[in-house]
């Protein structure tokens, strides 16, 4: 739906300052990609402003046309997110044409919607879903039930199990007094070339850029990978195991089964996380190995703590 800028700003509760234009708006975009009929939002106090957003949401004016001031931002775009289309980050303004490769197989039963490419060689299962915008490259299957959507890429010889679910929104949500408002998001996933994803796992699309998982990975089933995290090159995530929002995880790491990678963490290239281990803080030792319940240390000091544990009293 579109609405008037005034409007806008009175159902929010913003200041309206160097009020330009009242014109109508129809979507949320990042405000460095933000069109003329759209409205931009600004996360920090410094970030790239498209002269050509028909408004922007800030904490604080600094000279920008229409701005909708406002004392939280990213609740503020929240909120608007039920009158404003989303639009994100990668997704063009006008949807572009589907490329299906002749040599690609696609079954009858799946689902195919606007803007679709498919390399060569790929096989869609029946059942799969794949949303507007959706690249997948050549030599991929998807398998049965497995859905893609908001605008993710998929390189080349990926695999994707059964019954997954790539791009959708994560688990990103502000307190609005007493209740919860959903952060839409406005990033997506990219996947790298050869990448394997067993059945069941769930990738969520970024908040503010894209959730990356990088070539040569492998993820075991009921894996979650949170909003915005990146799974560095050919890591290894064992089943059940899920990484919190913004996390990233380095090359060649190896976490295992049901580990918890709280939001924001980082872990450093070659570390082993043994599995059942929750990992709250960021893990900056190249080649560490963490063991434990919560939180995760180093498994030397671990295993010391167990052996005292057994020793008679």
């Amino acid at each position: 739906m579109s609405i008037r800028i005034s409007e806008l700003a009175k159902r929010l509760g913003a200041r309206l300052e160097n009020a330009s234009v009242d014109s109508m708006v129809d979507a949320l975009a990042m405000a460095d990609v933000a069109a003329h009929n759209e409205v931009g939002f600004i996360p920090g106090v410094r970030a790239l402003i498209s002269d050509a957003a028909g408004a922007v949401l800030v904490s604080v004016a600094q000279g920008q046309r229409n701005a909708l001031v406002v004392d939280n931002v990213l609740l503020a775009c929240a909120r608007s997110s039920e009158w404003l289309r989303i639009r994100r980050n990668g997704e063009p303004r006008t949807r572009r044409a589907s490329v299906l490769a002749e040599s690609a197989r696609i079954a009858s039963g799946a689902y195919l919607g606007a803007g679709v490419h498919v390399g060569d060689n790929t096989v869609i299962a029946h059942g799969v879903v794949l949303g507007d915008g959706v690249t997948i490259g050549a030599h991929c299957r998807i398998d049965t039930g497995t859905v893609v959507c908001g605008e993710a890429t998929i390189g080349n010889r990926v695999c994707i199990g059964a019954a997954s679910s790539v791009g959708s929104e994560g688990f990103a949500f502000l307190r609005d007094g007493p209740a919860w408002c959903a952060m839409p998001a406005f990033g997506s996933v990219s996947i790298a070339d050869d990448v394997t994803i067993r059945a069941h796992v769930v990738i969520h699309a970024g908040v503010l850029g894209d959730t990356v998982i990088a070539q040569g990975c492998i993820l075991d089933s009921q894996v979650l990978i949170g909003h915005d995290s990146r799974i560095g090159p050919y890591s290894a995530i064992a089943g059940q195991t899920a990484i919190a929002g913004a996390a990233c995880v380095g090359r060649h790491c190896r976490i295992g089964g049901k580990v918890g990678v709280g939001e924001g963490v980082q872990i450093a290239d070659r570390v082993t996380v043994t599995a059942m281990s929750m990992v709250t803080r960021s893990i900056t030792d190249v080649g560490a190995r963490y063991s434990s319940g919560w939180p995760a240390e180093p498994s030397r000091t671990w295993w010391r703590r167990v052996a005292e544990f057994r020793r008679p009293r």
